[in-house]
């Protein structure tokens, strides 16, 4: 793996999702994906209360709105980088995730 890219330039933008993205379910049952960001290489992970199990996805938006199954993952990295308004920790990247469908196979 490259190490972090401390000098890229913060910019919100979608990119394709990492080639290390993965998922499990934490002890509590939490589905949490993981991946390094493909722009900068920081760590970041994406714990997703709402699909918990046990919980029911809600239909936000009048109940006419479906949920697709996907998420966005963000670059949690460490670092603030340049040009980051907010001053808060990640690149600006993020990629889509799919949050697998309950079955068989399915932690």
């Amino acid at each position: 793996m490259p190490d972090h890219d401390d000098a890229v330039t913060y910019r919100v933008r979608q990119v394709a999702a990492p080639g290390d993205l993965d998922w499990h379910r934490d002890d509590a049952g939490i589905l949490v994906f993981t991946g390094t960001c493909p722009v900068c290489h920081g760590p970041s992970e994406l714990p997703l209360l709402d699909v918990a199990p046990g919980t029911v996805p809600k239909p936000w938006g009048g109940g006419k709105q479906r949920d697709s199954g996907e998420r966005r993952m963000h670059c949690e990295c460490p670092i603030t980088h340049p040009r980051n308004p907010e001053e808060f920790e990640g690149c600006g990247a993020w990629w889509p995730v799919k949050v697998p469908a309950p079955g068989p196979g399915t932690p």
